[in-house]
């Protein structure tokens, strides 16, 4: 019998702790707060940027009591942490709320990094715990932390700068569409400089047509760095052009653009700036139109932006950053060409060249006037014998002939020599027709030579083109 009662009294014993072991496996804290995530809101931040980590907290839904956030704090990992002030907090929100049961939260938290490289950073929350009323249950302060590592990548400040020359025609549109050159009026923030300017915006009460500027330059500034390019400034400077392409000395002759009439500089076509543009953050673009006023000759502009980064002051950097972009105005989208050229010696030793001159570009040309350029055994085209085609439109040709002497047991071709005018600059090119060969009276579809010297030879109004000394001729096609 007293067997019997030991082995029911072990059964028993070994129950009674199974069942304990089983209660205590299902208790639940009063409170459960939890970090459950920390999100930084660049994948890359750089030094220098202003960056947010996205703070979830939450109380667990088998918490049977309420929470209230106190604080929300981000510190620099190895910090004191606690309710005391210890560790000098990056960034803290304060009476975020209370959470009850299955509730989260948001906390949003700034910081920024003055060095490259991993940085590990310990987001702590600090709750106050309200009391469930039982008899060890008064409530109290509950602090809990998250580690989260950023990589801060190098800060770098890129602003690049963009110019497309325009035309004055450009910038003309009419009341219902207010474009401009293909450019949105409403995209422009404003046009700086110049005597024509006064753009008028598609939002602007008044919807009156856009005015032209006298030469235009769409102008666009881009930053595709990390930080911010502050006070942000527009300057544009233009020196001039040779006829044959190079920069002129700036007394009209061709020259290498550093020695002026009395031995020094050029002195510049165009000075204008500078004009602000204000700030551009990363990412972001501005565009504006810089008229640069009155040309009087064909230039190479230089449009430089100067700009200040934030980054610069705690390097004790006081000079400015620049970016430039280099254009020649005004813009040449006229491309003449002689096509389709036959040539044929006559017994007297002439050469007749008939031809089409055909404008290959994407702009009008106008005055168009062809002539024999003259070179060893070929003639010049004497004055007053030129041949005036006139106006030849983008895609368009017009037939014209030339007769000049030559000695064909010199010469193996002819240049013709092309002057015509383009939004107002006139210009000359010389192409070149190959001769038959034998000479003769035979003729031949002569193969048309690489265009060669090109250059600006003036400007002249846009009502007409007039050569001096010269009486202009011309056949009808």
């Amino acid at each position: 019998m007293t067997l019997t009662l030991t082995r029911t009294t072990a059964a028993l014993l070994a129950l009674l702790t199974l069942l304990g072991a089983v209660g205590a496996a299902a208790a639940v804290p009063d409170a459960r707060i939890a970090v459950d995530g920390v999100d930084v809101s660049s994948s890359e931040p750089a030094v220098g940027e202003r960056t947010a980590l996205n703070v979830t907290v939450s109380n667990s839904g088998g918490s049977p009591a309420a929470a209230d956030v106190r604080s929300v704090r981000l510190l620099d990992a190895g910090d004191e942490v606690g309710d005391d002030g210890d560790g000098d907090p990056r960034d803290e929100a304060t009476a975020v709320g209370a959470l009850s049961a299955g509730d989260a939260t948001d906390v949003v938290l700034w910081t920024r990094f003055d060095e490259p490289g991993e940085h590990r950073l310990t987001v702590e929350v600090v709750a106050e715990e309200e009391a469930t009323g039982g008899e060890d249950d008064d409530g109290g302060t509950v602090t809990v932390t998250r580690d989260v590592i950023v990589d801060v990548q190098p800060a770098e400040v890129a602003l690049g700068v963009r110019t497309r020359a325009l035309s004055p025609e450009d910038l003309q549109s009419d009341e219902e569409d207010q474009s401009a050159g293909g450019i949105g009026v409403s995209g422009i923030e404003g046009v700086f400089g110049g005597g024509g300017g006064g753009l008028q915006s598609a939002e602007d009460d008044e919807g009156e047509p856009v005015r032209s500027a006298d030469s235009p330059v769409a102008v666009t500034v881009v930053n595709t760095g990390t930080s911010t390019a502050d006070r942000v400034s527009l300057t544009a400077v233009g020196t001039p052009v040779g006829e044959d392409g190079s920069e002129s000395d700036g007394d009209g002759t061709e020259g290498d653009g550093t020695d002026g009439e009395d031995g020094g500089e050029a002195e510049p076509t165009v000075e204008v700036g500078p004009f602000v543009v204000e700030d551009v953050a990363p990412g972001e673009e501005r565009q504006v139109i810089v008229d640069l006023g009155r040309l009087d000759e064909r230039s190479e502009v230089t449009v430089t932006a100067a700009f200040r980064s934030e980054l610069d002051a705690p390097a004790g950097a006081g000079a400015n950053r620049t970016a430039t972009s280099t254009l020649r105005y005004p813009p040449r989208e006229g491309n003449p060409t002689v096509t389709d050229a036959t040539v044929r010696t006559t017994a007297d030793g002439e050469v007749v060249v008939d031809a089409n001159l055909g404008n290959a570009g994407t702009g009008d040309i106008e005055g168009v006037v062809v002539s024999v350029a003259g070179a060893e055994g070929v003639e010049p085209t004497p004055a007053g014998q030129e041949y005036f085609v006139g106006g030849v439109g983008a895609g368009d040709f017009v037939a014209f002939d030339l007769r000049t002497p030559a000695n064909a047991t010199v010469a193996d071709s002819v240049p013709i020599r092309i002057a015509y005018t383009e939004r107002g600059v006139r210009y000359a090119e010389t192409a070149s027709v190959a001769l038959p060969e034998g000479g003769g009276g035979g003729g031949s579809s002569g193969a048309v030579g690489t265009l060669g010297a090109l250059g600006v030879v003036g400007l002249v109004g846009g009502a007409g083109v007039a050569v001096a000394g010269s009486a202009i001729r011309r056949r009808d096609v």
